[in-house]
């Protein structure tokens, strides 16, 4: 009896003992463990960072001292090659330049860079690279001269063209992009596969994502996360350089499948209920202000932190910054946010935010221009409660400031399901895949490339449509205070006006001018 309440008392699922002591250089990653190393204070302007962690893969403290030692020695020799970073950078670059000029030349383009006309490029290329093995090493000179003949890329040796000619992507993503490529590369360099473009077929991809991500259980959302980084990167240098194949097309790491019911994890859109808690206890007003601008027209966080003045005129607001192209809209103006434009356009220059309390980020940072609002928000809504996780190791709640969003379309789609005959002929037109989460690929109001003012009367009476009929939500603006059952029986005679025509009278109604063009009709 006394083995078997020992064992209950350490297996069973209510008696966990703490997380053992760990040596110097480890500390616990959740339930894994990883190897810290300080950078020293003369190197963390280069490095980025104050310290190098690596996570291992084993779960077992005397199995991680032994690793350790290994992992340490090569954090601190990639510390020792910080200082020498600079010069081997400059190395590629100048061979890839190399590699330009030796392709001009195939091409029948004339390249002269030496007065003696009888040496052609390659031959002044191998007398160059002498010059590099004498100074720096046969290996340096071997792997410039296989960079500039166009034999050998590194993998991370065109980061910098892409993002030059990609500059519209955003700070975080060259981050994800450059993370995710340094995982591959470390990788390569564990198990001995050359670091270069051209060793990556789909066989090495496939040993990679395996090793590093379905063996270590990795989050399916993280793993396909980088392997998009790399897809797209090897799409462009596909594009530009000729690389004959993409080894991460059709690469991915799919979710557990579940064998029971267990709680969703999906992101969703607020209740009604949740929108009334939140509306009428959300404290500070400018998070408040946002999320009415976001609940009543649909617009991303950011969006509403980019809206100026001007984009607020002609009861419409202009999206002219986007995540798509397709984002880049016009939405009509809800009337219960007529209040609260008025007061925060009131003396304000056209090229003034709409919202002026937010402070600019310092350049190069890749915090958003609403963080400080995104933030804020999660803090209110955490306090008054509302918060949904599918379970206990979920690290994000199921509803966050997108969920304003979330809730419009839901809304949108509601107003038009319970639409006049006729009404629901417009919606296909408007729909935009404009997301890539499948619940909200309805984004009604996204199509502005359709002109006339016909079509644009019809949007706003679907904004105005998605006031509930079912749900009565507090709106409280500037100390007006309305419900959407108020908005929808004050709009309703209007739609109802221009839409719910008796069906007996269609006939009649066919022979008269369409209040829409005919092919939305």
């Amino acid at each position: 009896m006394g083995d078997e309440l020992g064992d209950t008392t350490l297996e069973g699922p209510f008696f966990q003992m703490a997380p053992a002591k760990l040596g110097k250089h480890l500390e616990w990653h959740g339930r894994r463990i990883r190897v810290v190393v300080r950078v020293p204070p003369s190197l963390v302007p280069s490095v980025g960072k104050t310290k190098l962690k690596v996570v291992l893969e084993t779960t077992d403290p005397l199995e991680a001292e032994r690793e350790k030692v290994d992992v340490i020695k090569s954090l601190r020799a990639s510390l020792r090659g910080e200082q020498r970073l600079p010069q081997a950078r400059s190395l590629t670059t100048e061979a890839l330049e190399w590699r330009d000029m030796i392709e001009r030349e195939a091409a029948g383009e004339q390249v002269v860079i030496s007065a003696d006309e009888e040496l052609d490029l390659r031959d002044i290329l191998g007398d160059h690279v002498d010059d590099i093995e004498r100074k720096h090493g046969y290996n340096a000179g071997n792997e410039f001269a296989e960079i500039a003949l166009g034999r050998a890329t590194p993998l991370g040796a065109l980061l910098d063209r892409w993002f030059t000619e990609k500059a519209d992507l955003s700070i975080g993503y060259k981050e994800d992009i450059r993370r995710a490529v340094s995982r591959l590369e470390t990788w390569c360099g564990k198990n001995r596969v050359p670091k270069t473009v051209e060793a990556i077929t789909r066989r090495v991809a496939g040993r990679f994502i395996h090793e590093q991500y379905v063996l270590p259980r990795e989050h399916h959302k993280t793993a396909n996360k980088d392997l998009s980084c790399l897809r797209s990167y090897w799409r462009w240098m596909r594009k530009r350089y000729d690389i004959t194949d993409n080894p991460w097309s059709e690469q991915s790491v799919e979710a557990p499948r579940r064998r029971t019911e267990t709680a969703s994890d999906k992101k969703r859109p607020f209740t009604d209920d949740e929108v009334t808690k939140l509306l009428g206890g959300i404290r500070l007003k400018r998070e408040r202000d946002f999320s009415l601008v976001s609940s009543l027209s649909g617009l991303r966080l950011e969006e509403v932190a980019g809206l100026k003045v001007a984009d607020c005129a002609d009861d419409a607001l202009k999206v002219r910054d986007s995540k798509t192209e397709s984002g880049l809209r016009t939405v009509p103006l809800h009337p219960s946010l007529k209040p609260l434009i008025t007061e925060r356009t009131r003396a304000k220059a056209p090229d003034d935010y709409l919202f002026d309390d937010l402070g600019e980020q310092r350049e190069g940072s890749k915090r958003d221009r609403s963080a400080p609002v995104s933030q804020a928000f999660t803090r209110e809504r955490r306090r008054l409660k509302v918060d949904e996780r599918g379970s206990a190791d979920q690290r994000q709640s199921n509803i966050d400031f997108h969920s304003w969003r979330r809730w419009f379309i839901r809304k949108a789609v509601e107003g038009i399901e319970r639409g006049a005959v006729g009404y629901s002929h417009c919606r296909y037109p408007w729909w935009s895949a404009e997301d890539d989460d499948p619940d909200e690929i309805s984004s009604i109001l996204v199509a502005t490339k359709r002109g006339g003012r016909a079509f644009v009367e019809a949007k706003r009476i679907c904004l105005q449509l998605i006031a509930s009929r079912a749900h009565s939500v507090s709106v409280s603006v500037m100390g007006l205070h309305s419900t959407a059952m108020g908005c929808a029986a004050m709009l309703e005679s209007r739609s109802k006006l221009l839409w719910d025509a008796p069906r007996e009278a269609s006939a009649h109604r066919s022979r008269e001018r369409p209040l829409l063009p005919t092919k939305l009709r």
